[in-house]
């Protein structure tokens, strides 16, 4: 009896030092995390210029004169509007039916020789840039707002690198196509 109760008393004792801990520590968190000039912002402030950072990566109209003029290729466009549905279909048979891209989500720049496929996915609340003639030569930009980390989302993920690849891999065997791109440009047929 005597052991029952002081085994009882040793487990109560050690209960009580492990509460009393995990209450100081979350007032040391909560006074961490209201602080201006702590781990926690300073953590918030780096990640925020990574993510910054690669987005200067992808294209940037505004700033880049290379890129300043683009020749937007829809649906309608006359000699090129087969390349933009069959692209469209392929993204959507690789990564799934809930993909969306805008009218001029497929975009050729003839100053840098190079072309752009933008799409989102709603679910995700995720756009992603597919970038043909990147200097990384991987041109695959993704944007998010708390992605939460699961097997699907991941294989989502997997499937937009997927597609860029069939879209890149395309675009290589259609050799001339960015040349009929380059000519259609200069020529003023713009949408």
């Amino acid at each position: 009896m005597d052991e029952k109760k002081l085994t009882k008393k040793m487990l109560d004792t050690l209960r009580a030092h492990r509460y009393a801990k995990e209450e100081q520590a979350s007032k040391d968190f909560a006074f961490e995390s209201q602080e201006k000039d702590n781990f926690l912002s300073r953590g918030r402030i780096l990640m925020s210029e990574a993510v910054n950072s690669s987005k200067k990566k992808a294209l940037n109209e505004e700033n880049n004169d290379v890129y300043g003029e683009s020749f937007a290729i829809n649906k309608n466009t006359p000699q090129f509007g087969d390349v933009r549905t069959s692209q469209e279909e392929m993204v959507r048979k690789t990564i799934g039916d809930n993909v969306v891209m805008s009218a001029d989500a497929l975009k050729y720049y003839p100053k840098a020789d190079d072309m752009t496929l933008d799409g989102k996915i709603p679910s995700l609340n995720m756009s992603f840039q597919f970038r043909f003639a990147d200097p990384s030569g991987d041109g695959i930009y993704v944007w998010t707002d708390g992605l939460q980390v699961t097997d699907t989302n991941l294989r989502t993920v997997g499937k937009i690198r997927d597609a860029f690849l069939n879209w890149r891999q395309g675009i290589v065997q259609d050799a001339d196509l960015m040349e009929k791109l380059k000519k259609a440009s200069e020529s003023g047929n713009e949408k």
